[in-house]
């Protein structure tokens, strides 16, 4: 079955049908890490990343008029430990950083294995390419192999972390 995929910048008016892909994140999540407590991160996409003239750019996956999955990602710093202390970068208009960080990608079960990741990342590298970055990268931990083999495909080089992979794609 070839489905008919659009993908397209996020829009106030998915933040419903958004908000139940990550409820059904969050699920898989819990099933998959029994013994670890999952803490809700509703209020910080409704509240945070889905607002609107800050640093988050999100991409979603459409089929049929349904959101079915999500990119999410925003200029870095270099170190996560700034990067996690703004939401808006106060820059001028001549500077873009050279990073661009790919937070977080989701795609609902039953759309999985059809292409639509790797849509949403050809998007978003399309993207920071236009906006000037140097390189796109992922922090990706290794027991995600789907999402692993996605971004090998766009010819990200691996570095092996430990416990995750950076992947990054130079321009």
């Amino acid at each position: 079955m070839d489905l008919n995929v659009k993908i397209r910048e996020y829009r106030p008016k998915d933040l419903e049908q958004f908000l139940k892909l990550v409820m059904e994140l969050e699920a898989e999540l819990a099933e998959k890490f029994k013994d670890v407590k999952i803490k809700s991160g509703l209020d910080n996409y409704r509240n945070r990343y889905l607002m609107p003239e800050n640093k988050y750019k999100t991409f979603v996956a459409l089929v049929e008029g349904k959101v079915v999955g999500y990119l999410m990602g925003f200029p870095s710093l270099g170190a996560p430990e700034v990067d996690n202390m703004y939401d808006i970068l106060p820059v001028s208009s001549n500077w873009t950083p050279p990073e661009f960080f790919l937070q977080i990608t989701f795609v609902s079960k039953s759309f999985r294995n059809q292409g639509i990741s790797k849509k949403l990342h050809r998007e978003i590298i399309e993207y920071a390419r236009k906006q000037g970055y140097k390189e796109v990268y992922a922090c990706i931990a290794k027991w995600n192999i789907p999402e692993i083999k996605v971004i090998q495909s766009l010819k990200f080089k691996l570095k092996d972390l430990g416990y995750r992979y950076r992947l990054t794609l130079k321009f």
